[in-house]
């Protein structure tokens, strides 16, 4: 076996007391974050020594994955299958003492508690913490998660995403203030057209459209959530043409597994994500769009609109978008793969399928509020709190309020009602 990678075995088996079990098999994974930056995963699966095994290929009870970053030694994940802890006890905190967990996972990440993280969720055998600076969030953050068992013993951990120090901060008072931030929560409103599936009809709302706002009121920062979207490059291009193409377009199988080997880890290269898209990947990608446009929706010119691409695991990926009525929440649309070095369509993922359901659905009634009846009624309800930003362009975290509302207006009948509900 590799020194090195044996090096990392055995501290993870001393670290998390691990004495009584065996290495049953591994695996490595690569990742980017939202800075650019590569972690190489080094996936274990340690089965107790006692442990019976059976031949339907399941982790007997007690078995332990653990994900630590290979180059680091950082713990990134401990899973112990059946909620059985069958590790050293000693070396792990209980839900007994939320005290004792909080020093444990500052042990085991390096983070300050107030500084760097704070509680999200307290639940008896639930812990989850969230990023932040001095207990102000921060976007993108991080989130820390803690679940015990019955006997209150830890039995998940993990830790995933980013959580920045005060070295990255641009730090200053939170100064924004009504006559600041209304006008701009004030343009967020918008009529929407939610699905209510009981009546199997459209409903109109007015809600306030979640976004962050930097302390000087000077410009807004979209709220983006899940994916991430640091190489995104946005475009708003209508896709038309004159004739269709004859022909069928070629599915091939696609590979998005972040699995690499241990040679790619050795190597330790940067991920191909980190490469940005250059003017002439995108010009060429945009060619691909259209001519993928014309053989698989030939009869589509002028409906759809290419929303922008972005990396994920060395494909493009192009987002194609329906050009629909703005008041419809459902954010359908077409996910086209290209590959990289050959800068051709592979694959697509159409999620119109998804949303057949609603497609029988009766239109929405007209509205007989108007917007600005709306936001009066929305204002009591209105959000504006303290969170950091990350700015690509100066590189650190900015000072901003997130404006949201967890409220909206039917309307029609004027009735204020909760967002969630709806949906």
């Amino acid at each position: 076996m590799n020194e090195q990678l044996q090096e990392v075995i055995e501290d993870t088996r001393a670290s998390l007391g691990l004495n009584n079990h065996y290495l049953n098999r591994y695996h490595f994974y690569r990742e980017k974050n939202h800075f650019n930056e590569t972690a190489y995963i080094l996936n274990m699966e340690w089965f107790p020594d006692d442990a019976e095994t059976s031949g339907d290929d399941l982790n007997p009870a007690g078995t332990v994955a653990v994900d630590v970053n290979f180059y680091t030694k950082a713990v990134r994940r401990i899973i112990f299958v059946g909620s059985v802890n069958s590790a050293d006890s000693s070396m792990y905190p209980t839900s007994e003492a939320k005290e004792g967990v909080i020093e444990w996972i500052e042990e085991m990440t390096g983070l300050t508690f107030g500084r760097q993280f704070l509680i999200a969720r307290d639940d008896e055998q639930l812990l989850q913490f969230e990023a932040a600076v001095d207990n102000i969030p921060v976007s993108p953050g991080g989130i820390i998660r803690a679940e015990f068992n019955e006997d209150s013993v830890l039995t998940v951990f993990y830790i995933d995403g980013d959580f920045p120090d005060e070295e990255q901060i641009e730090w200053e008072p939170f100064a924004l203030i009504p006559d600041k931030y209304e006008p701009i929560a004030s343009a967020q409103c918008q009529l929407l057209e939610l699905p209510d599936e009981d009546k199997e009809k459209w409903v109109p709302v007015y809600g306030i459209e979640e976004v962050f706002l930097t302390n000087d009121a000077g410009r807004t920062i979209p709220f983006t959530f899940g994916v991430d979207r640091s190489s995104f490059v946005g475009r708003d291009e209508v896709l038309r043409w004159d004739e269709p193409l004859e022909g069928e377009f070629e599915r091939k199988d696609i590979d998005l597994s972040p699995e690499v080997t241990l040679e790619t880890v050795l190597a330790n290269a940067s991920h191909p994500d980190t490469k940005p898209l250059t003017d002439n990947e995108v010009a060429v990608c945009e060619r691909e769009v259209l001519r993928f446009m014309r053989l698989v929706y030939p009869n589509d010119t002028g409906k759809r609109r290419l929303t922008g691409f972005y990396l994920k695991d060395d494909y493009i990926v192009a987002e194609i978008k329906p050009i629909q009525d703005a008041r419809n929440v459902l954010d359908i649309k077409i996910k086209l793969l290209i590959e990289r070095d050959t800068l051709t369509a592979v694959n697509y993922f159409d999620q119109d399928v998804l949303f057949e359901r609603f497609k029988h659905f009766a239109k929405a009634d007209e509205p007989l509020l108007s917007l600005e009846e709306a936001f009066d009624k929305l204002g009591e309800h209105l959000e504006v709190d303290p969170v950091y930003i990350y700015d690509d362009s100066r590189g650190r975290y900015i000072m901003c309020g997130k404006i949201d509302c967890a409220y909206g207006v039917n309307a029609v009948t004027g009735e204020v009602v909760v967002l969630n509900d709806l949906k």
